[in-house]
């Protein structure tokens, strides 16, 4: 717990004082020249008008002046070079103050001609900039010449106006002044530092929550009393459709024209008036950065103060519900995954029952339905699997594969399990540079491609097309394209959808799989359309990002 009391020493950093000694030590010696300068100038003008005085040296007096002005701007002119021995260059300058104007006080004619003033102010300046122990020794040496003079002046038959004891008031007043001055000092310093600590603090905390702030995806404005906006983050900028967006939370920019403010500053005002307190809701219709309206939600949250500033959130609902549809269709994965779980079992049992019933029909019809049967459970089995696959999807594994092998294996692998016709796939290998992907994801994924291509593609030789090129801006991209009519435009935006099939058999998962392992390689898929007069009329595009 804190006492109020001062530290015991100058709180200096190891070695060497702050810079702000430094440049205390230099006024110091700049006004060392100034003090020598008026006291050489005083020579002159001794014997003139309203200045005369009398010196009891004079020339002892001139010769000090103009040695201790010499030395003055010496020191002054030396300081840079002496920048690493600040204590040593403090102790040098306070015992020159001393020892010159101890000899120029001897001159003027001693205790009484003022000098002894110069002699305790130059004790106080060099008090300021050393440490307690230094103080009190240049306090110490003070008290010593001044007890010298003293001396001197009694030993010549001068003490008959109190000379000896006005020397030892004048050593009280150096030990009091050094160590008052010095006391004074170190507070100073010490209060100097925490101010500086807690400036630092308060730099690195404002710099983390702009930080904070400019990273969210909600918008974020700070808002005074008057509705004037303090501050504001990106997300917010592009909600109120300001231009000239900058990360800077200290930029709000004019929102004179903005397509929102006007509303948003008329909730707030309303939200002010109504009292309505901490977590206040309202919202709003604003037009959309793309075009359209964009409904955006509010929350006021007030202070402690209420006159004081406000945080206002900005939230697209737009956005809202998609985070919700995400985490809806994560719950529903789940839970899709284990009902696809418990289905095997049943579908199993099925599949076996009808296959020893299809060995004992004879009708015609009773064979047809059996084999419908058949046909449904196996689809059933398909879409099964396909579930289970996107919910067990394991971490991929950074392989580096060599394309033209990969497909040598994997064609025979896919015709044997198809029956497809070897002459209708084409392969074309246009770069001899290895793709980044898990072996077991590609493959999944080019079967999948590869029946797809198949079902739409005409019979003809090299109907569908497997190439792998490497692009002109050196991007690398593995194509599977196949001269069918293409899919319709109306359906691309929802090819990667899952269960959306164009057709009655299809489980409306495959492409959706490919795109779950394509993004778990740190690869995109997509669909491209070809020139009408192309003999390949689409292409599904495997982009990997890791060359």
């Amino acid at each position: 717990m804190s006492t109020g009391r001062a530290p015991a020493s100058t709180p200096e950093p190891a070695g060497q004082p702050p810079e702000s000694y430094r440049v205390a030590l230099r006024w110091l010696a700049t006004s060392r020249v100034a003090v020598a300068l008026l006291l050489l100038a005083f020579v002159p003008l001794q014997d003139v008008g309203r200045f005369a005085a009398r010196l009891a040296q004079p020339e002892l007096f001139e010769r000090a002046a103009v040695v201790y002005l010499l030395v003055s701007i010496l020191y002054l002119s030396t300081l840079h070079r002496f920048h690493d021995r600040f204590h040593a260059m403090l102790v040098v300058h306070a015992l020159t103050d001393l020892v010159a104007l101890s000899t120029l006080m001897h001159a003027a004619g001693g205790l009484r001609s003022g000098v002894v003033v110069l002699l305790i102010a130059a004790l106080a300046g060099a008090a300021v900039v050393s440490t307690r122990r230094m103080a009190a020794s240049l306090a110490a040496v003070a008290t010593l010449l001044v007890l010298a003079e003293a001396g001197w002046t009694a030993l010549r038959g001068g003490d008959e106006d109190g000379v000896t004891a006005m020397a030892g008031l004048v050593g009280i007043a150096c030990f009091a002044t050094a160590m008052t001055v010095n006391w004074l000092a170190i507070r100073l310093h010490a209060q100097e530092q925490i101010a500086r600590r807690r400036g630092d603090d308060l730099r690195r905390q404002l710099a983390v929550t702009s930080r904070v702030v400019a990273e969210l995806q909600q918008g974020v404005l700070v808002v005074g009393a008057d509705g004037e906006v303090r501050t504001m983050n990106p997300a917010a900028r592009t909600l109120l459709g300001v231009a000239g967006q900058t990360p800077s939370l200290a930029d709000a920019g004019s929102l004179a024209g903005a397509a929102g403010w006007s509303a948003l500053r008329g909730a707030y005002a309303g939200w002010r008036d109504a009292a309505a307190g901490d977590h206040a809701e309202a919202e709003l219709d604003l037009a959309a950065p793309g075009g359209g309206s964009a409904r955006i939600r509010l929350r006021f949250l007030a202070t402690d103060e209420s006159d004081s500033d406000a945080v206002v959130i900005l939230e697209d609902e737009r956005l809202i519900e998609e985070r919700a549809q995400q985490l809806k269709l994560a719950s529903m994965g789940r839970l899709s995954a284990s009902i696809a779980h418990e289905i095997r079992n049943p579908l199993a049992a099925i599949r076996h029952a009808n296959s020893l019933l299809a060995e004992r029909l004879e009708e015609p019809a009773l064979v047809r339905l059996a084999r419908i049967v058949e046909d449904n459970t196996l689809r059933i089995d398909r879409i099964v699997g396909d579930v289970l696959s996107i919910a067990r999807r394991e971490r991929a594994a950074d392989e580096t594969i060599d394309l033209s092998t990969f497909l040598k294996g994997l064609l025979p692998e896919f015709v044997a399990a198809s029956g497809a016709d070897p002459r209708r796939i084409a392969v074309r290998i246009d770069s001899d540079r290895p793709i980044r992907f898990d072996s077991n994801h590609l493959r999944q994924v080019l079967l999948n491609l590869l029946g797809n291509a198949l079902r739409y593609a005409s019979s003809a030789e090299s109907a569908v097309l497997v190439q792998w090129r490497e692009r002109e801006n050196h991007r690398l991209e593995l194509r599977v394209a196949d001269d069918g009519p293409g899919l319709p435009t109306e359906m691309l935006a929802h090819a990667f959808e899952p269960f959306f099939t164009t057709e009655s058999r299809g489980t409306g998962l495959g492409l959706y799989l490919a795109r779950e392992l394509c993004s778990a390689n740190a690869a995109t898929i997509r669909y491209e359309t070809g020139a009408p007069a192309a003999r390949y009329r689409g292409a599904f595009v495997i982009e990997p990002q890791r060359n």
